[in-house]
């Protein structure tokens, strides 16, 4: 079977003519503006990031696959031709882009939709999703596709984030020594998951931007263990037809970038309707200031994940929560108005009759979603999640090995039979905890817009029960390992312009993101 592969032709070139750009901290903007200035072309750009994911990956495990060489060629020649001819289809014109393995692409385009799995490695969609064609239209270049935590992490349980079986186990840029083989499922040493090959391809200088999806921390995690910033956009905003899903209720496609003003950029792109149907452009909202945003701040050693998920190393807990209490006071002084340590709703509560009323709707929807988006393709090996366990059995040996040999998720959501009236009971339990009980009630009542606290938290529960927008915003980096650690914000449904105006609030008032140091070592001294 066919694995991982990468364009190799036409590597040779690694400057601009003697321009210098460090791909490790320029982002999308910053390319932009070189390409207006006619420094760089988009075809010296795809050559570049190109022969970065060469000299890394081998070690970061963040690719799938690159765009076949020729393609990218052609694809980067046309949109410099239009260029030069003055023909600019919008801020993003030229930009490459990582898409995550569970977004569709049309075989045309010479990209595999695998989800991960060797199950879907050959299957052909019937079309490109429709964020890829909202991309392409916008000029960007899609440079490949990233690795994942396989079926957006809804195969088996308990297991190291960020592997699949076609990609192999993602490593973070930033953690020295890699994933620790003894660590817990999203402990220290880990890229989180399930979109962590979009981030790591981005702070390793793949491409300024990716893009990711999320059903319950699958963006703000892994965006937060890169220092990156990143949005859950309002279930509905980003359209979600073409991407392998897990719930049509809780999934969401968003972008991932080193700055607030590329993310807004991006989020303009992605959305399903222009500017002029929701109130403007996001870009508008990068105003930079606290000002005009009263902000409610949840307790860091309340909330955070389990020791089961986020296994304790000593001194990591006591500076997360040191570092992000430092960042409330700043924000405290700043802030229109600001509330301490606010009561909101444990995510305990989404339990009922002995059962987790999210666990019950996401197993219900998997079962009908997924079935329906692989009865669509055109070409499959697997037509049912009954046909995707007997792959998996069937070639145990690549799809369930000894560190990741469980796939009772997907037996879960095959064997599940759940009546109407109870998914409807489950349904209304779960947003009347998130939303009358939680957020909104939390919003409401403190007179506050937003509500921050640590991305590890169950603050991304919260964003799938409700349906509410979340972001992830770079804070600092762990003493013992490197790995970024990040704050979180959540706002009303509705609300993502807002939280794009606190992430330039942020990006305004924190120190500047840092590129991974052995990276940026190497790229130094080579």
């Amino acid at each position: 079977m066919a694995g991982r592969s990468f364009s190799s032709q036409g590597l040779a070139q690694t400057s601009f003519d003697g321009y210098a750009v460090d791909l490790l901290t320029i982002d999308a903007r910053g390319l932009q503006t070189l390409l207006e200035n006619g420094n760089v072309t988009s075809l010296d750009l795809v050559r570049q990031y190109l022969a970065q994911i060469q000299k890394h990956d081998d070690k970061f495990h963040a690719m799938i696959q690159t765009t076949p060489h020729e393609i990218l060629e052609k694809t980067a020649s046309l949109l410099d031709q239009e260029r030069a001819a003055g023909k600019i289809r919008g801020p993003l014109h030229g930009i490459p882009i990582l898409i995550k393995d569970n977004v569709a692409t049309h075989p045309s385009l010479g990209l595999p939709t695998s989800a991960g799995s060797y199950a879907l490695l050959n299957s052909k969609p019937q079309a490109n999703a429709r964020i890829i064609d909202q991309l392409i239209a916008a000029g960007l270049i899609i440079l490949g596709k990233s690795n994942l935590s396989e079926f957006a992490n809804c195969k088996g349980s308990d297991m190291p984030s960020g592997w699949s079986a076609v990609g192999g186990q993602v490593q973070s840029a930033y953690v020295r020594g890699g994933v620790d083989p003894n660590d817990s499922k999203d402990g220290h040493s880990s890229p989180s998951g399930s979109s962590s090959g979009s981030a790591v391809g981005v702070s390793a200088g793949y491409a300024p931007l990716a893009i990711g999806t999320e059903t319950d921390g699958s963006l703000v995690c892994p965006a937060g263990r890169a220092a990156l910033y990143t949005i859950k956009p309002t279930i509905g905003l980003v359209p979600g037809e073409g991407i392998v899903p897990v719930s049509t209720h809780f999934d969401s496609a968003g972008p991932m970038t080193k700055s607030a003003y590329d993310l807004a950029t991006l989020l303009d792109i992605l959305a399903s309707k222009p500017p002029s149907d929701r109130g403007g452009s996001y870009v508008a909202h990068l105003t930079g200031s606290w000002s005009d945003i009263s902000v409610a701040v949840l307790d860091p050693d309340k909330w955070k994940f389990p020791e089961a998920w986020v296994k304790p190393v000593d001194g990591a807990e006591v500076q997360i929560s040191r570092e992000i209490r430092q960042a409330y006071d700043v924000i405290r002084s700043k802030a229109k108005k600001f509330v301490n340590n606010i009561d909101l709703i444990s995510i305990d509560e989404f339990n009922i009759d002995g059962e987790n009323s999210e666990n019950i709707i996401t197993q219900t929807d998997m079962k009908r979603n997924l079935t329906a988006y692989l009865e669509n393709l055109a070409e499959s090996e697997v037509r049912s999640i009954a046909d995707l366990v007997a792959f998996n059995e069937k070639h145990a040996d690549i799809e369930l090995p000894p560190h990741h040999p469980r796939q009772d998720v997907l037996i879960d959501a095959m064997t599940r039979n759940t009546s109407i009236e109870t998914y409807e009971r489950h349904l209304q339990h779960l947003r009347n905890v998130a939303r009358d009980r939680g957020v909104d009630h939390v919003l409401k009542s403190y007179g506050v817009d937003v509500i921050l606290g640590p991305t590890d938290s169950g603050l991304t529960s919260m964003a799938t029960g409700g349906g509410f927008p979340l972001c992830a915003m770079p804070l600092s980096y762990l003493d013992f390992n490197g790995r970024p650690f990040s704050v979180s914000a959540i706002a009303g449904r509705g609300q993502d312009a807002l939280l794009v105006k606190v992430m330039s609030a942020w990006e305004a008032t924190f120190p500047h993101r840092k590129p991974p140091p052995q990276l940026l070592e190497e790229e130094n001294s080579s």
